[in-house]
């Protein structure tokens, strides 16, 4: 077996494996073939059809498998349907630049019905078309003559033209909007096809509307660079799904919400919401009004797409910020969201930063009055970690000294119950019971719990800093 062949059989069973996408069986009657054509239609995980989704077509040769499985598995770009169409080729012995009768019936059949048919039932947006070796060659057909077919032309392996010689120039004339196009060219055993795809990328460059990359494969033969190049194809077809542009002179930071939400929909049918409100959340600084910053919550909040997980991302970047009025409304947002929504957020961790937005306004009491709150709201979860949080909050705030370690005590006694499951270790506990000692100056007792810890961890720094202190 060659290596080739090894790659080609790891690539396809992974993508077995992986792929969480359903498949969609057809047969689409053309009136220009006169038959039924199959056609693969894979479907996103959680696939939404009241939702716009990218869609990449492959022709000749079918890797729908493989690809629908990359893109389920790469984080960085947009929920992609696939759509593999079982064609004829169009010219397979590169005698001529243009399709067979049989290949134009087909791209009749892929121009005048195939795309409107997915665009129709599938919802979808952006669109490319990738193919390897006589499928690039039918996709360097189509960008010669309907280059507003598709967004991105995905080039694998191209073959080279015989008997006849290329005009390069018919690759650019028609193209009068952005387009991208990625090449792929393999250690190919024929230097013709190396040639052909170099002169074709040195061609396609000069067009100021195309965005081209080319990348050459030393592992990868003819047959096989679709399974080395295509994730790096969609990194850069979809190189600004997660790439935000700046705000434009007066538009405000609400406004920029909305209108970088709604261009990414435009383009890409989605973008990652969660992803984008870190990057709002990272433009905050004192310098935008007060209002504004109000404006920003309640738009966010009121958006659709927004989870808990969003509201408390965006109130961690205004507690940043200093806005702690919009912090605090923004964590109780979250908290509200919870009871409405599919939970994706720790609550605890809700409380425990709207506890420290107060702790960062020397609001002490306030700030143990929210991680009480906490911890009676989620008595249920069987977690200490609040509980703890409150023991060791009275303690090193000199809050109350006593109630802290009696607090601390109560978690130890539940621990042994097996009524809670502790964030922290237990030589954490023991240690914080031990400093509320020291600070009482009842150094028995301080003893008494440090030994404890060091017992359950003798490497604990803290709880050797602090025995050098009472010896």
């Amino acid at each position: 077996m060659k290596k080739g062949q090894f790659l080609v059989f790891v690539f396809i069973t992974l993508s077995q494996l992986l792929t969480a996408q359903k498949l969609e069986k057809i047969k689409l009657f053309s009136k220009f073939i006169n038959d039924s054509i199959p056609v693969k239609i894979w479907l996103p995980e959680d696939y939404n059809q009241t939702e716009k989704y990218p869609v990449i077509y492959e022709f000749i040769y079918d890797h729908s498998n493989y690809i629908a499985a990359t893109l389920q598995n790469m984080w960085s770009i947009p929920k992609t349907i696939v759509v593999y169409a079982q064609i004829e080729g169009g010219n397979e012995h590169y005698s001529n630049p243009q399709l067979s009768d049989a290949g134009l019936k087909y791209y009749s059949f892929v121009k005048n019905e195939l795309i409107g048919y997915i665009t129709q039932h599938y919802n979808t947006t952006y669109r490319t078309v990738a193919g390897l070796s006589q499928g690039a060659d039918y996709i360097t057909y189509i960008l010669r003559n309907d280059p507003q077919l598709f967004n991105s032309y995905l080039i694998f392996s191209i073959e080279r033209p015989i008997y006849y010689k290329a005009n390069f120039k018919s690759y650019t004339t028609k193209i009068k909007d952005t387009t991208s196009c990625f090449i792929a060219v393999p250690n190919d055993d024929i230097d013709e096809r190396k040639m052909f795809a170099n002169q074709l990328y040195d061609s396609l460059k000069t067009c100021q509307y195309i965005k081209i990359k080319k990348e050459f494969y030393q592992n990868a033969d003819h047959s096989y660079s679709i399974l080395f190049a295509f994730p790096d194809a969609l990194n850069f077809i979809y190189d600004d799904y997660q790439v935000y542009r700046k705000p434009l002179d007066g538009e405000t930071i609400s406004v920029y919400f909305q209108n970088v939400l709604n261009e990414k929909i435009n383009k890409y049918g989605m973008l990652n919401y969660n992803d984008f409100v870190g990057h709002i959340g990272s433009m905050l600084d004192k310098t935008i009004p007060p209002l504004e910053i109000t404006t920003l919550m309640n738009v966010i909040n009121d958006n659709p797409n927004t989870f808990d997980v969003d509201l408390f991302n965006l109130g961690y970047f205004f507690v940043q910020a200093g806005f702690y009025d919009n912090a605090e409304k923004t964590f109780r947002l979250a908290l509200a969201k919870q009871k409405v929504k599919k939970v994706k957020m720790d609550i605890l961790s809700i409380y425990s930063w709207l506890s420290r937005n107060y702790e960062k306004q020397a609001q002490n009491s306030k700030a143990l009055e929210v991680l009480e709150e906490g911890n009676a709201a989620t008595k249920n979860m069987c977690d200490g970690f609040l509980l703890y949080r409150i023991g060791t909050y009275k303690i090193e705030k000199h809050i109350n000294i006593k109630e802290g370690i009696n607090d601390l005590k109560t978690l130890l006694s539940e621990l042994k119950q097996n009524q809670v499951t502790l964030v922290e270790s237990n030589d954490a506990v023991y240690l914080e019971i031990a400093k509320g000692y020291w600070m009482l100056k009842d150094k028995k007792d301080a003893r008494e719990n440090l030994t404890k810890a060091l017992e359950i961890s003798p490497t604990n720094n803290d709880a050797k800093a602090l025995q050098t202190l009472i010896k």
